[in-house]
């Protein structure tokens, strides 16, 4: 899998792009594109990375991208072979747009102070759930049944909605600062988050990566701490307890079976990992969740 800049290029007739997505699987590389993004998964499920946050995702699921955000959703490797033999398993409605799709000056409005806000937000992606969910998935399904003057009002009052959303719109990645970068080290840094995606429930090798990076294994290092506040190996870390959340939350596996899922080698490892990074052994987090889900 290999990160890239995509180019959407620029929307014909209309100030938005709209576009259904109709395949037998969910395989889009991490990828970024300085356009804002708004997509709804109708069927389909899977891992959805956003910066490097993973998540479960399903029928419903609806997201907002700012900017560059690094993104790609994926249906689960054992489900490719279900999802080839059903061409349509996977679909999403995709809406593409630049911050400035009604003129550069529309956002210093009074009007648009809540608009701008919700733009600042989606830095880290925003995750839409609950009535607002809901209603705003309700109004996309009907955008491409518009002439495009009624469908450019129906898409401001989708992102007014997305502004009013209070809790039921959440930050997705809290840590956005890479977003910033210029955009060679952009580039750079979602090519190794590419890599690591594909990799982290196996064995990562380093100087693969540093390869991707053009660098020796210790410039990159170097490069790599500076750029993002860890080290590689933290990084990798955290997408394996990550994964190994996701694991104990939703399946019935036991703790070797996740140990070896998310990519650690050993179970004491695993344990001890996990303990540093969430505060309580894997155990006991799936204990406090099943409690929680129950009540």
């Amino acid at each position: 899998m290999k990160a890239s800049l995509e180019h959407l290029g620029e929307p014909t007739g209309s100030s938005i792009q709209l576009k259904e997505v109709i395949q037998a699987r969910f395989d889009a590389p991490y990828h970024f594109h300085p356009e804002f993004e708004l997509t709804l998964i109708i069927t389909g499920k899977g891992k959805r990375f956003v910066g490097n946050q993973i998540t479960d995702f399903g029928p419903g699921d609806l997201v907002l991208l700012g900017e560059n955000v690094p993104h790609c959703w994926q249906n689960h490797r054992k489900d490719w072979l279900a999802t080839e033999e059903t061409p349509q398993a996977a679909q999403a409605l995709v809406v593409h747009f630049r911050k400035d799709f009604l003129g550069g000056d529309f956002l210093s409005r009074p009007e648009c102070a809540a608009l701008r806000q919700l733009f600042d937000k989606a830095r880290g992606g925003l995750s839409v759930q609950g009535p607002t969910q809901d209603r705003v998935a309700r109004e996309l399904m009907q955008l491409g049944d518009l002439a495009p003057f009624p469908r450019i009002l129906a898409f401001l009052n989708i992102l007014n909605q997305l502004s009013q959303g209070g809790s039921d719109v959440q930050i997705i990645e809290s840590n956005d600062a890479s977003y910033a970068l210029s955009a060679v080290d952009l580039a750079r840094i979602n090519r190794v988050y590419a890599y690591v995606i594909a990799n982290y429930t196996q064995e990562v090798h380093l100087d693969e990566v540093a390869h991707l990076a053009n660098m020796t294994e210790t410039a990159f290092c170097r490069y790599f701490k500076k750029v993002t506040k860890k080290t590689f190996v933290e990084m990798v870390t955290e997408f394996r307890i990550k994964h190994a959340c996701e694991l104990l939350r939703s399946s019935q596996l036991n703790m070797a079976e996740i140990c070896f899922e998310s990519g650690f080698g050993n179970l004491s490892h695993f344990n001890k990992q996990f303990k540093h990074y969430m505060n309580e052994t894997p155990l006991q987090y799936r204990k406090l969740v099943r409690e929680w889900q129950v009540g």
